[in-house]
């Protein structure tokens, strides 16, 4: 597992991805840059990461293989409930797709705004993550698991 600082290149990188999802996609969906690759100054691993939001996720399904045939492999809910899950194969970009009002789209997008262009709180999380990074080098889910206190802390206020 690998800490990168912002590189500008994501903004771009998830523009591209973004703008060829809409262009296949059959009906409205929104598409958001989340996690820490869409916070400048803020560590991230690479790895961007897409918020789609659709009125009705019940069909996905007619959208799905658009979205294989974009590099994605499709991972159903992947433990969340309420979420249509796509991972690209070669390269680390994750689209999670959730329904208009689902409590999981107002978390995502109130992180980002919560963190962007908040000095002290991006300093707080660059400091939590090179720690963690330095404790747990090759395990990543005691690294997720144990940053979770700072997004709780974050969403406390949603």
């Amino acid at each position: 597992m690998y800490l990168f600082p912002h590189n500008d290149k994501w903004k771009s990188e998830f523009e591209n991805v973004r703008d060829s999802i809409i262009s296949t996609y059959e009906s409205d969906i929104e598409i958001y840059h989340i996690g820490s690759t869409a916070i400048s100054g803020l560590y991230a691993k690479d790895c961007i990461d897409l918020l789609g939001v659709v009125k009705d996720i019940s069909k996905i399904s007619t959208f799905k293989q658009s979205i294989i045939d974009l590099g994605f492999v499709y991972r159903g809910q992947n433990g969340i409930i309420g979420r249509e899950y796509f991972s690209k194969k070669h390269r680390k970009v994750h689209l999670h797709i959730f329904q208009y009002g689902d409590v999981n789209v107002e978390k995502h997008l109130h992180f980002v705004k919560v963190m962007k262009n908040n000095v002290a709180l991006i300093t707080k999380l660059n400091q939590v993550k090179q720690d963690l990074h330095a404790k747990y080098p090759n395990d990543k889910e005691s690294y997720q698991k144990e940053k979770e206190f700072f997004y709780n802390h974050i969403n406390k206020v949603l």
